[in-house]
């Protein structure tokens, strides 16, 4: 019901203007239960914020234990930013799939605005079909039936089985001896989400983008810090949340260190500078860092902070 109304408000909304649009599907050719992955590429302004709320997948299906929709943005410079987002679906019922239409919300200086994706038609492929192919290469002949073999004595079977397992044993036996002497290699870690904030927020204050009259900028890509860290923290998508519906979210979850009342203000105040066009001061972008900084270093899983301890 909520998804619903959120996809009749999004097709009232004006359609945007994005800098290119890549959707991408595979595969292009699909049998019945087999996961399809489809990739939206978006090349925008960096001062847009791109999120999928709930879509209806028809006449495909989300797969039962199929990852949840993805995305993640890319800024490119040049006051250019790109979105990309992910998803997997699956063909359970129809001969005709097809890839469905997508709403994308759309927030930034020009106010909520939406963009369609429009799906296109896959190629379905039938295993029952290609059974009865007159063709011998196209044709589906299920598994070959057993070839009689002639053994004249057990004893030479018995004698090359063993030759082969000695054989088998010897190879291993060296393997696993390389890998004993191989010197062990450190492998980097892959970066925790938030300590990933953190990075996120360091370049921004270096890159300073207020001083170039970008200061709306900065607060856009300070709230989707914010939001990403407390998605990943909570496990909830609070990219795609509105405002109201991310702090009633927070409410419901309860985050021990985080400053709710706090975070409201900062929220509203952002709500501004997005929609209202108030353009922030320096010191209010640093102060925003400052706070969203805070807030991670006081709600991050304890063995991050045991991590920085060691």
């Amino acid at each position: 019901m909520i998804a619903a109304l959120a996809l009749a408000a999004a097709a009232a909304l004006q359609e945007a203007s994005p800098l290119a649009l890549d959707l991408r599907i595979a595969p292009e050719e699909v049998t019945l239960g087999e996961h399809i992955a489809v990739r939206i590429a978006v090349e925008h302004d960096a001062r847009d914020v791109y999120a999928l709320p709930g879509f209806d997948p028809a006449p495909l299906a989300v797969p039962p234990g199929a990852p949840q929709p993805r995305s993640h943005r890319e800024e490119l410079g040049n006051g250019k930013a790109r979105t990309v987002f992910e998803l997997t679906l699956a063909d359970y019922g129809t001969l005709e799939p097809r890839a469905p239409d997508l709403l994308l919300a759309v927030s930034g200086p020009d106010g909520p605005r939406r963009l369609r994706v429009s799906g296109r038609p896959l190629k379905f492929r039938s295993l029952v079909q290609e059974e009865g192919q007159a063709s011998p290469e196209r044709a589906h002949h299920g598994p070959k039936p057993p070839v009689a073999v002639m053994v004249r004595s057990f004893l030479w079977v018995w004698l090359l089985g063993g030759l082969a397992l000695a054989v088998a044993l010897l190879v291993l036996r060296r393997r696993l001896a390389g890998l004993w002497r191989r010197p062990e290699r450190d492998t980097p870690a892959e970066p925790f989400f938030d300590d990933l904030a953190l990075e996120r927020l360091r370049e921004l204050r270096t890159e300073a983008p207020w001083t170039r009259g970008r200061g709306r900028a900065a607060i856009f890509a300070l709230s989707e810090i914010v939001r990403a860290y407390l998605g990943a923290r909570l496990q909830f998508n609070a990219l795609d949340l509105t405002s109201e519906e991310f702090v009633a979210e927070l409410h419901r979850r309860r985050l021990i260190g985080l400053d709710l009342a706090a975070l409201i203000e900062e929220v509203r105040w952002e709500d501004l500078v997005k929609f209202a066009k108030l353009e922030p001061t320096a010191e209010e972008c640093l102060r925003g860092i400052d706070i969203a900084e805070s807030l991670i270093r006081h709600t991050r899983p304890l063995r991050a902070t045991a991590g920085k301890a060691a």
